[in-house]
């Protein structure tokens, strides 16, 4: 009786469900470089000093891009991944990642 116990406890334990972003879908709130939203696989996220942030999603990692040129073609590449409860920093600017499940993700850009 207390092994089927156990075994329903633990059932219960998994992570099916993302914990909520406080500025929820709204990615033009990382504009100014803090937000917490939920992100999908492909989204692009404005940051100030950074501009464009494209965002991947696979398996339980996130990976966070950013590539920038000038008119010559000249520029640079710069990207970054982890799993849950890893900060992530490019050019100075952090980003958490709060959690992953399947294509989408939580992420707090800031401190």
């Amino acid at each position: 009786m207390v092994a089927g116990a156990l075994v329903l406890a633990l059932a219960g334990c998994g992570d099916d469900e993302l914990p909520t972003a406080a500025n929820g879908r709204d990615l033009a709130a990382c504009a100014d470089g803090s937000c917490e939203v939920l992100v999908r696989d492909g989204d692009v996220v404005e940051v100030d000093g950074l501009g464009r942030v494209e965002v991947g999603i696979e398996g339980d990692m996130l990976e966070v891009a950013v590539s920038n040129r000038d008119e010559q073609g000249n520029g640079s590449d710069m990207s970054a991944s982890g799993a849950a409860d890893r900060t992530l920093v490019m050019n100075g600017q952090e980003f958490r990642v709060v959690a992953v499940l399947g294509d989408q993700g939580v992420l707090r850009v800031g401190g």
